[in-house]
């Protein structure tokens, strides 16, 4: 996730919460990424200047329990080959064997095991993440709320997920440029979420 330096606009992860709060709903719901407004984007430190990337393919799933918060449960996978920074050459290499390995790992997933409330609409999702064929643990803080997408308007239920956290990359043998590149990253999953039909 280190590399030369990017420019441009992702991971990993929801809001309910037009009439209630991260508290209140009567059962379990199903919402499924859209996945023309959902990215994955990516920051991290080279040198002094803070870079950035994304992902523009995600694929995710909600289940949200608000009568039962700790039995919520978000998916999320991410085509690796769908990464961006405005700059081919970078592009390419961090799809390269050093990095993202598209050719060999074409996909990232996640998948949240624990989540706590620590708001009226926010909260805490912990989860493991698998990149590269390698798995660790990484915690998100969460919301849901309504969204604010005018195009949206007519479509009842859609709502807003937010999910940040970091990881270091040397955890997923992306260990190129440590001289150059810090090695955590920090991850931001930005999603409108749809009821399931």
């Amino acid at each position: 996730m280190g590399m030369p330096s990017i420019h441009a606009g992702s991971v990993f992860a929801a809001a309910a919460f037009g009439l209630a709060g991260l508290h209140g709903a009567a059962q379990a719901e199903s919402y499924v990424f859209d996945t023309r407004r959902t990215e994955v984007r990516f920051f991290y430190v080279m040198g002094l200047a803070k870079q950035k990337g994304h992902f523009g393919q995600v694929n995710g799933t909600l289940q949200y329990d608000d009568g039962k918060l700790d039995q919520s449960r978000v998916t999320a996978t991410v085509v690796t080959s769908s990464l961006s920074t405005g700059e081919p050459f970078v592009d390419d290499e961090l799809k390269g064997s050093d990095f993202f390995n598209v050719a060999v790992a074409p996909a990232m997933t996640f998948k949240s095991r624990s989540v706590r409330a620590t708001g009226d609409d926010t909260a805490e999702m912990t989860g493991d993440i698998t990149l590269n064929g390698i798995t660790r643990p990484i915690t998100f803080e969460v919301s849901l709320r309504p969204h604010s997408d005018p195009a949206l308007k007519y479509s009842a239920g859609a709502r807003q997920f937010k999910a940040t956290g970091s990881v270091k990359r040397s955890d997923f043998n992306m260990v190129a440029y440590q001289t150059m590149v810090g090695d955590t990253v920090d991850l931001e999953i930005d999603a409108i979420v749809r009821k399931k039909r």
